[in-house]
């Protein structure tokens, strides 16, 4: 993609679906006011996959390594990429949530703008890495951490930037592409890879787990599964068969979602269907414990109950008023939470007009338009 060198840029960096995905419609919003966009990423799951079908033609970094010196390695190398392109493209800005922006924004004084709604307790390493260096943290209140004056909090979640009702219709149309009857239960199930530098010592969904929900789920619909890793081959018949930007169509369309990943568990949940996470993270991660305590849209449990899971969730899949209950709940959750793009639209408009005082208070402010 060719750049115009007078325009004003910004540089958005994802390392993970949901880090794209939030700030989608904030790079919209700056391509509408004549601000050229730069994507960086880094090959993992189905992240560059999602970026391309978007039109969008992403720096690929570097490809996810395995093991902490495999990953330290990696964000040595992306930093030092980050940068040399920083320093070539000259942004005013550098905005998602993986670290390298604060590091590269540090480095070259470029404002970075760092969204991060994960708790100390699950992602320590984000806390040492991310925070010291960014200009400017944006979390979620539910979070419950101080970062000092830099720090902006937000009454909602990442993920509502693109499942909040003005964000996101849910497209009906996904059952005939399943090729599932109007009457068929949908259950989905979410496997990640436990890979991730934040991963080390955690547990998720076990294998044996994983066979007795299968055995639960199969008499009463379609079960299908989404995994970043290689399925084994007795579990190939559940692959889902459509690709990764319509997979928040289908959630829409379930009647149980579980992961032991909190992503697409909560992706779930804010769109009211209902959802169960499992893993060593739950009691770690604010913005579970929120969801499940404030508002009931999610059910969490960790290794070591799973008897106490799979009696909850016999209960929930058996109980016809479920899907009710948890569209009730999101009412009730989306009448506290927002869609936070216009607070990231209004950090990132600050950071634009120190960076071009030249625009007079007769000019139209950026934050004028969708």
């Amino acid at each position: 993609m060719r750049l115009d060198q007078a325009r004003p840029r910004v540089i958005f960096d994802s390392h993970h679906p949901k880090h794209y995905l939030t700030v989608r419609r904030l790079a919209r919003r700056c391509e509408a006011h004549g601000i050229d966009v730069v994507w960086t990423a880094r090959e993992k799951d189905v992240l560059v996959d999602l970026m391309r079908a978007d039109g969008n033609d992403p720096h690929v970094l570097t490809t996810g390594r395995r093991g902490l010196v495999g990953k330290l390695g990696e964000l040595v190398q992306y930093d030092y990429k980050l940068a040399r392109l920083a320093r070539e493209m000259r942004p005013f800005a550098l905005m998602g949530k993986a670290v390298s922006l604060a590091h590269v924004g540090r480095l070259l004084g470029i404002p970075s703008l760092l969204i991060n709604d994960d708790s100390a307790a699950a992602n320590p390493q984000y806390r040492y890495l991310g925070f010291p260096f960014a200009h400017r943290i944006l979390t979620a209140e539910c979070l419950g951490e101080t970062y000092g004056r830099r720090q902006r909090t937000y009454p909602g979640l990442m993920e509502l930037a693109y499942l909040h009702p003005d964000a996101f219709t849910p497209d009906p149309a996904i059952r005939t592409e399943l090729g599932v009857a109007p009457d068929t239960r949908i259950f989905l199930i979410r496997l990640v890879a436990m890979d991730a530098y934040h991963d080390v010592r955690q547990q998720g969904i076990s294998r044996s787990l994983l066979d007795r929900v299968i055995e639960i789920l199969r008499p009463h619909g379609q079960i299908y599964i989404v995994a970043e890793s290689e399925l084994p081959e007795d579990l190939t018949e559940f692959r889902l068969p459509c690709g990764a930007e319509r997979l928040h169509h289908v959630l829409a369309e379930c009647d149980l979602v579980l992961g032991d990943g909190p992503t697409v568990p909560v992706e779930a949940a804010l769109l009211g269907r209902p959802a169960f996470a499992f893993s060593s993270y739950i009691p770690k991660n604010a913005y579970v414990r929120e969801l499940e305590r404030r508002f009931g849209l999610i059910c969490g449990y960790t290794p070591g109950n799973e008897a106490g899971f799979l009696c909850r969730f016999a209960r929930v899949l058996e109980d016809p008023a479920s899907l009710q209950q948890w569209a009730e709940r999101r009412q009730a959750m989306l009448a506290e939470w927002s869609d936070p793009t216009d607070v990231y639209w209004e950090e990132l408009e600050l950071v634009y007009r120190r960076a071009y005082p030249e625009i007079g208070a007769g000019e139209p402010a950026l934050a004028d338009g969708a």
